[in-house]
């Protein structure tokens, strides 16, 4: 397998953006980053970012190498063909620059197929369409890509016959290909950005200080979930490399001894371990799409919808992120009396689970 490191990007930006007022798709802004900068943080742990520009225009950026497209008006293959060939790396990472909702957990996905058998390693979606500009090239096709332009054969789809193809099938992962596939060409395209709804499952976090009660509150809720045959997944954070020992002694043994993954079953039950850094929530989310509800444990300073639990004794104050704070959960009077503020008593589990049904339901007609 090829390394991330051994391995340059090249965005292809030089599009005049036609369908979209002619405007730079790369300078377009969503949840306050440009296109450019939410593509630019998926590749970086990559060697180089080269972006590939028309002539005509002005972007600068230390943090990528510019590269312009010397034949005007053939599409996309000129950049491809100019990128590969200014590579000083066998292997480049092509992305298009109005693909802005591409995850480095995605990118490093596609990169673990990359080795010397193939000239190039490409998206297959769930629907079995190829992504031709989406994916790993080797820059030794460079010389065929040219012959291609000269013959006025400008499709980058009608390379693909020529070298040889590994296509990366989608439809095996959890990967909402239809969101980090999005090309934004036109502006019902742009708009559709800001309300397109994730492929999990809504969740909320059962938060608070250590020892306030959260697991206990948890198990109490997932007992009424399970009254009502509802799929509930759960979720935990630990701070700390949590401990195996307690887990199956061959499994411990596994991991212990390199394994980079190891899963156990039996005749009712499996469970899946994994060696791996710290990925965002909605990675882990992903893994729970089909299911209902999902219940989180912890995660105060998250800014998703949360429960915070004050307890008496343990705790006087919030130190949540008020952000989507539904309501409080607490013993404590002076916090239940206070009208400024949401709060349920903490010993009240079926009012606590009708809210969460409640806001279940909202999520469900939204």
């Amino acid at each position: 397998m090829i390394k991330t490191f051994n391995i340059n990007t090249l965005i292809l930006a030089g599009g005049k953006g036609r369908r979209l007022n002619y405007c730079n798709k790369a300078l377009l802004k969503y949840n306050n980053q440009t296109f450019l900068d939410k593509i630019v943080d998926a590749f970086s742990n990559f060697n180089n970012i080269y972006i590939s520009l028309n002539s005509s225009q002005d972007l600068i950026t230390d943090k990528l190498i510019r590269v312009d497209d010397n034949f005007e008006d053939i599409g996309p293959i000129s950049g491809l063909y100019e990128g590969l060939k200014e590579s000083t790396l066998d292997y480049v990472f092509v992305v298009p620059c109005d693909t802005p909702n591409i995850t480095k957990e995605f990118v490093e996905y596609i990169v673990q197929f990359v080795s010397d058998e193939y000239d190039a390693f490409l998206i297959k979606d769930k629907k079995g369409l190829v992504h031709p500009l989406m994916g790993v090239y080797n820059t030794r096709i460079s010389s065929i890509i040219k012959e291609s332009i000269e013959n006025n054969d400008y499709k980058v789809l009608n390379i693909l016959d020529k070298i040889n193809v590994k296509y990366i099938d989608l439809s095996y992962t959890i990967f909402d290909d239809k969101f980090l596939l999005a090309n934004i060409n036109t502006e019902k395209d742009y708009n559709s950005l800001f309300s397109y709804k994730k492929s999990y499952p809504p969740f909320i976090a059962i938060s608070g200080v250590k020892n306030s009660g959260k697991t206990t509150l948890i198990t109490k809720l997932l007992e009424k979930f399970n009254e009502l045959e509802y799929k509930v997944g759960t979720i935990k954070h630990d701070g700390h490399d949590f401990q195996m020992d307690n887990l199956n002694s061959d499994t411990d043994r596994h991991i212990k001894s390199g394994a980079f993954g190891t899963l156990i079953f039996s005749k009712s039950q499996f469970m899946y371990l994994e060696k791996s850094p710290e990925d965002s929530l909605e990675k882990y989310l992903n893994f729970f799409k089909n299911y209902d509800f999902i219940l989180l444990e912890g995660f105060k300073y998250i800014s998703s919808p949360k429960i915070e639990i004050i307890r008496n004794g343990i705790s006087n104050i919030p130190v949540s992120n008020s952000e989507n704070l539904l309501f409080y959960a607490t013993d404590i009077e002076n916090i239940l009396n206070d009208s400024s503020k949401e709060a349920i008593n903490l010993n009240n589990i079926d009012l606590i689970f009708n809210r969460i049904l409640n806001y279940l339901n909202e999520k469900r007609r939204a």
